[in-house]
């Protein structure tokens, strides 16, 4: 066999190979589904955080028993948590761990609004509150867990008139974390980085409501403000414990915003449309990739995505134009959890009729073999060949 029809049949060999693989490629690389409702009840489901490795999903949903706490995931699908033994029934999950097996929320606990934690094997149990609380003031509500699911933060009352954020674990239980030095004794806890040892959340400050970051080391500390001052939603902090995003008033309005420790708090912008509002609700593993909603846009309120590179987006606009998903019917209203790796993003949104509906969006595939496996066949390959949208994971400071 001569060389020139040996090269032939490895380059008709190698662009067949190719070609597959670019299709389970397009194939494979973004994926779209609403989550469904637990049966018996108006059709009612909110998705409000996705596990590191984006398997599963929690939030609430209505069902037969009220409002209730369901986890999901792709070969279950959506199943009730149910609550704790009370008269009523309300429960909401917030949280869960890396691998999906540990989920934390609150309930209807017997004294009043209880965190809870739940697991396979030991079902929904609650967390208590502060020693402080007594049963007349009892309320607690978990927030975060850490990716092994032994910490959980949250706020709890600690008093008559006292809130605060707490970290709990098997061994100490619940205990307050304290609160920003000059305000009143308020604050919550609302997200801990995946080794446990990061908390941030919202303190009442001289300066008024402030977001924190603390640890053990350091205690609590304020992050400061954008101009205008205050906050109006929730916090998050990325997998690493280096990015906190949230949102704040600034002079444009109600703004998401990113932090870190290098270049500050730094507001993300909003979609266009009347108004300016935008808000951050979660942030990718290493802090590149932002979600949350802005009602600022055109279309009411609607989920954005955010990285470095493109600034703030409708993830709607993405997975219809980047990803080439058929979204008919859909709007996106809110995304409230993303993936470590920024590649699975959950919240809710009006479905086809018209009801409120969790859902999950899939952006890129783990299936598609990566291009050390072609260039094992010893070819030379064009870049370009290989060419697939998928968003950035390298962090770009911001200035």
């Amino acid at each position: 066999m001569t060389k020139n029809i040996l090269l032939k049949i490895i380059t008709a060999t190698a662009s067949a190979a190719l070609w597959n693989l670019s299709s389970a490629s397009v194939a494979d690389a973004a994926s779209f589904r609403g989550l469904g409702d637990l049966p018996g009840n108006v059709f009612f489901s909110s998705a409000s955080d996705v596990s590191a490795d984006g398997s599963t999903v929690v939030g609430r949903s209505s069902s037969a028993n009220g409002t209730e706490a369901f986890i999901w995931d792709s070969t279950n699908g959506i199943q009730g948590l149910g609550d704790l033994p009370s008269a009523g029934f309300n429960s909401a999950a917030n949280g869960v761990s890396a691998d999906g097996s540990t989920v934390v929320g609150r309930g209807a606990g017997p004294n009043g609004i209880e965190a809870f934690i739940w697991d396979s094997a030991n079902g929904m149990q609650g967390l208590g509150n502060l020693p402080g609380a007594g049963t007349f003031s009892f309320l607690s509500n978990a927030k975060g867990i850490s990716a092994d699911g032994s910490t959980v933060v949250g706020i709890s009352n600690n008093g008559p008139f006292d809130q605060e954020a707490f970290i709990w674990d098997s061994t100490n239980g619940m205990q307050s974390i304290g609160d920003l030095p000059g305000g009143l004794v308020i604050g919550v806890a609302q997200s801990v980085s995946a080794d446990g040892s990061t908390i941030v959340g919202i303190s009442n400050s001289a300066s008024g409501n402030e977001y924190f970051i603390w640890d053990s080391t350091n205690g609590m500390q304020g992050l400061g403000i954008l101009q205008g001052g205050g906050f109006t939603n929730e916090s998050a902090i990325s997998a690493d414990g280096s990015t906190v995003v949230g949102t704040t008033n600034t002079a444009n309005g109600v703004e998401a915003f990113i932090w870190d420790s290098t270049n500050g708090m730094q507001g993300l912008g909003d979609l266009p449309g009347a108004g300016f509002t935008s808000f951050a609700r979660a942030v990718s593993g290493n802090g590149s990739i932002v979600v949350g909603g802005s009602s600022g846009a055109a279309n009411g309120v609607e989920a954005f995505i955010w990285d470095s590179a493109n600034g703030i987006r409708s993830l709607e606009d993405v997975l219809v134009t980047d990803f080439g998903l058929d979204l008919t019917g859909w709007t996106l209203r809110e995304a409230t959890g993303i993936s470590d790796d920024g590649s699975t993003i959950v919240g809710f949104g009006v479905n086809p009729n018209g009801n409120t509906e969790a859902w999950i969006a899939k952006l890129d595939s783990q299936s598609v073999p990566e291009p050390s496996t072609i260039f094992g066949l010893g070819l030379v390959v064009g870049a370009g060949v290989l060419s697939r949208k998928k968003k950035s994971i390298s962090r770009t400071p911001i200035h």
